[in-house]
């Protein structure tokens, strides 16, 4: 069936390189519900170009001259806010990816092979995806992650702990999970397990910056205890497992045949009132029966409101079934992980 211009997604490519900027308007322009309505060679036309296209998502490469990619997400966050998808071949790069997320990007798209790439045509499928994803995303609510002082402080190998904090931070959640790890204080008696919609390579990437600076110990892709100050994170179609033992409970990356909905039963079965899920953002379907499960453990749920949220479907129909309790906005999923990690 037919897209409609009205219903189509109008997409901005930004990139340095000729023959790249021709690349990504062709996958973009190969799907049936994007039209790429404009292409700009650095950052300052990206700026005009956005003023006078009004585009839904950018697709922006990291190192351009005359204004580079970071400088231009500083502008756009302060000028007019919306979803920016950094497509640049340096996501193995910790310091950038890290960067670029805290400064408002949703997404980190990476070039195969580098900065002009042929195998880019490869990924048509998932850079579609990405964009369709993004052009859902809650403008109001994406800003810039800004640390504050105990972020200097480690607070790490506390010890196992009892309780379990689950969090839901997919489609462009990325920075508000950042602005929570960033916020929640170390030494409280729990550990965190996320799962998040970025790919392996560039989670390991952002995670491995975020764990010079944040107070918790940010375990990306990998398992281990769970004690207290840790956090692992999952990427993109990955879950988690719960290994039970009697030193300390483990979480080690599932297989292929468990998904989100078996770790979340497996919470429910392990730890009941003694775990907590947040939802900062993403879709509901990755785990429906898993958050039943959950509930009728005793679990707690806070879900981020739908308008607070760069992404808010799940949290909608969390809302809608009673399932969860809404978090008005960043500051009330703080408080209630603190209240939730000492009470007795």
């Amino acid at each position: 069936m037919a897209v409609g211009a009205d219903t189509r997604i109008k997409a901005l490519v930004v990139d340095d390189a000729a023959f790249m900027r021709r690349v990504l308007v062709e996958i973009l322009s190969s799907h049936e519900d994007i039209d790429v309505v404009g292409v700009a060679r650095h950052g300052k036309e990206a700026l005009d170009a956005v003023e006078s296209l009004d585009p839904d998502v950018i697709t922006l490469d990291v190192d351009m001259p005359v204004m580079d990619g970071l400088t231009t997400i500083k502008h756009l966050m302060v000028r007019r806010p919306r979803p920016v998808i950094m497509v640049s071949g340096m996501a193995d790069q910790g310091r950038v990816t890290f960067e670029a997320l805290k400064l408002g990007a949703v997404d980190f798209f990476e070039k195969p092979s580098g900065t002009i790439s042929l195998d880019m045509k490869d990924a048509a499928h998932e850079l579609g995806q990405v964009v369709r994803i993004a052009s859902r995303l809650n403008p109001s609510a994406i800003r810039r992650v800004r640390f504050t002082d105990r972020d200097a402080g480690r607070n790490r190998n506390s010890g196992p702990v009892s309780k379990i904090v689950v969090v839901f931070a997919m489609d462009g959640a990325c920075g508000a999970f950042i602005r929570m790890m960033s916020s929640i204080d170390s030494a409280l008696p729990v550990a965190v397990v996320a799962m998040q919609s970025v790919t392996d390579g560039v989670l390991e990437s952002y995670a491995g910056e975020f764990n010079k600076s944040a107070s918790w110990e940010i375990n990306a892709c990998t398992g281990g205890n769970l004690h207290g100050g840790r956090c692992y994170i999952s990427g993109f179609g990955k879950s988690w497992r719960i290994e039970k033992a009697q030193d300390a409970d483990r979480v080690e990356p599932a297989s292929g045949r468990e998904s989100a909905d078996s770790f979340l039963m497996q919470c429910a079965e392990n730890y009941g009132p003694d775990c907590m899920a947040v939802v900062l953002g993403g879709a509901l379907n990755p785990a429906p029966v898993g958050f039943s499960a959950l509930y009728d453990s005793g679990a707690r749920i806070v879900a981020l409101a739908p308008d607070a949220s760069v992404s808010g479907q799940a949290a909608s129909e969390l809302l809608r079934t009673g399932m969860a309790e809404a978090a008005a906005d960043e500051r009330d999923i703080r408080i209630a992980i603190q209240g939730f990690a000492r009470q007795v």
